[in-house]
């Protein structure tokens, strides 16, 4: 059954099966609690943790919402589990009626043996995290990880610096840099911007970093970056129109690579790639090697399918005309 479950215990269970991911963890939850309602549940078969879920409160019309849980839930690795996925859902769908849900939305980050989520009554949604990221090990030494680059982005790395870039880290001062920088990049390159306060509490996170790209005085890249467990995390990235033949924002990366490695990490997640969608970020993030590693994708789980395939329906419209 689901119960509610207690910070310092959640953050062992997903340590040990959840890749130390950053999005399930105690310290995302207390950023997303300035913006949302967060609930934190664990699921139990005879007195033993199998499950954990952070579900994120999102309002939809009236007193109606939906839970999210980013890159969750994490479950225990083992084998029976499979079993467990139809109990497990029927289990949380009184706690979701509760709570006036019409759905429970899902983000796996692996889709277990024999399992198939189409069959549990699971919905394909669309992606709110990438489904397909770059993860690097950079356990190995600074000269390993630069024979993996990929050469030009080693050239890159090496114009930036004899050109006189150099990269700083910054607090929440740094925060007017940064976003005017995220309002040049979204729109060079078609990307859906947060509200400015939502980047401002990340910043200001005891579990993140932000760094800048100088030159001349001038501000010419920033980056987000997040530390929790052993990963290290790019979130947010941004770069001027200006000066880009300086290769600042290849600089920035390789900075905060090297800084994750200091603070012990084990693992860094370049955070979203996407051919078709993002061509150019793809690229980039390539050029500094690693695995891909891909997520079944986003899934929505119905409390009631009528009223889930009416609020599809008014989605489908407002889109229409927009």
């Amino acid at each position: 059954m689901w119960q509610p479950i207690d910070n310092q215990a959640a953050d062992e269970f997903i340590r040990q099966y959840g890749q130390s991911e950053l999005l399930q963890s105690t310290d995302w939850l207390g950023l997303q609690q300035q913006f949302y309602k967060v609930e934190r549940l664990g699921y139990y078969d005879q007195q033993k943790l199998v499950a954990v879920a952070s579900l994120i409160r999102r309002q939809l019309i009236g007193k109606y919402a939906y839970y999210y849980s980013p890159r969750g839930p994490i479950w225990a690795d083992d084998q029976s589990l499979s079993s467990w996925w139809p109990q497990m859902l029927a289990d949380i769908k009184p706690w979701l009626v509760a709570r006036r849900a019409i759905f429970w939305r899902i983000e796996p980050d692996h889709q277990p043996d024999g399992l198939d989520f189409n069959e549990l009554g699971l919905v394909r949604g669309p992606d709110i995290q990438p489904s397909q990221t770059r993860v690097l090990d950079i356990s190995q030494t600074e000269e390993a990880l630069l024979r993996q680059l990929h050469p030009k982005t080693r050239y890159n790395i090496r114009l930036a610096t004899k050109r006189g870039v150099v990269i700083e880290a910054v607090g929440p001062d740094g925060f007017a840099d940064f976003w005017r920088l995220m309002a040049i990049t979204g729109q060079r390159d078609n990307f859906h911007l947060h509200q400015p306060q939502y980047y401002r509490a990340i910043i200001k996170a005891p579990f993140s970093q932000l760094l800048v790209a100088k030159w001349q005085g001038q501000i010419l890249a920033a980056g987000i970056f997040a530390y929790w467990g052993r990963r290290a995390v790019y979130l947010h990235g941004a770069s001027d129109n200006q000066q880009r033949q300086l290769m600042a924002p290849y600089l920035i990366q390789w900075q905060a690579i090297l800084s994750a490695r200091q603070r012990g990490c084990q693992t860094y997640d370049l955070f979203g790639i996407n051919q078709q969608k993002w061509p150019g970020v793809t690229r980039f993030k390539q050029g500094f090697g690693g695995k891909i590693v891909n997520y079944p994708g986003t899934f929505d789980w119905p409390v009631n399918q009528y009223v889930y395939r009416f609020y599809q329906l008014i989605r489908q419209l407002r889109r229409l005309f927009r």
